[in-house]
């Protein structure tokens, strides 16, 4: 697919399943590419990713500040922003809001510049109990008596059985669970919570799948039975593109949460 016709589809609907397909089969971190000026949300580094782009970007007016030139003739990369769009009654006034997503035409590569070269990227590392303490959530010891269930969440906690099979991916899985709001108690005990349980354990486990694959601590294995574990919830059901985006959004909250802040060395 050439430059033209990935600027065309940008330009269409989003298409959100095969976006997620994108992210579940993006091989180690993308952070480091895509977050080097700005911090793009985890969703926008996906759809980046399905453009062809795996460079540094920036916008025209941010490679100008870095002292480089976008070359002539250029086209811009896409990102999803959302908009609200209003519904006005026939007075004027507004009656209701809807949220929307639009690809917007806005981002550069590096290698679509001219300047002077750019510095060595730093990213700061991931630490589980900053990303806790960030999201005010606790672990508790797991209290069950059956070894087969891996781990557990109800509100802001969750536990890991201590012979889980895999515990790293349990944990991020559980913490997929806390963020998207499957654990509050209003969402646990509705009706329509118990009958797309499936959606709401293929949205976990994606968030863990992601969350692990960009921090590069998933394992062919872990990979491996995540892929079999979504699957066997869906069942070759499509999932709401909502479902979707909210997965972008809780692997990016995971993801900010437990963010390290670069330490200063003498020389600064």
């Amino acid at each position: 697919m050439n430059q033209e016709q990935r600027t065309n589809q940008t330009q269409q609907a989003i298409d959100w399943p095969t976006l997620i397909e994108t992210a579940l089969n993006t091989p180690g971190s993308v952070g480091n590419v895509y977050n080097r000026f700005y911090e793009y949300s985890f969703l926008n580094q996906m759809f980046l990713r399905m453009q062809g782009v795996n460079e540094p970007v920036a916008t025209y007016k941010r490679w100008q500040t870095l002292g480089r030139q976008v070359l002539r003739g250029s086209k811009a990369h896409a990102i999803i922003r959302p908009i609200v769009i209003e519904k006005k009654n026939e007075q004027g006034e507004t009656e209701d809001k809807m949220l929307r997503f639009k690809p917007v035409n806005c981002l550069f590569t590096v290698s679509q510049t001219d300047g002077e070269p750019l510095p060595p990227v730093e990213l700061p590392s991931w630490d589980l109990n900053q990303a806790l303490t960030t999201l005010d959530i606790q672990q508790k010891p797991f209290d069950l008596l059956s070894g087969n269930i891996q781990g557990y969440s109800a509100g802001r906690e969750f536990a890991v059985n201590p012979v889980a099979a895999d515990p790293t991916r349990t944990t991020f899985h559980e913490l997929g669970h806390i963020v998207l709001g499957h654990t509050t108690t209003e969402d646990a005990a509705s009706t329509d919570a118990h009958q797309h349980r499936g959606i709401q354990e293929f949205q976990a486990e994606a968030t863990a799948y992601l969350t692990l694959n960009e921090l590069d601590r998933l394992t062919p294995d872990a990979a491996s039975h995540s892929r079999g574990y979504i699957q066997g919830w869906l069942r070759d059901e499509r999932p709401p593109d909502s479902a979707i985006r909210q997965v972008f959004t809780a692997t990016d909250t995971i993801l900010k949460a437990g963010r390290l802040a670069l330490q200063p060395t003498l020389a600064d």
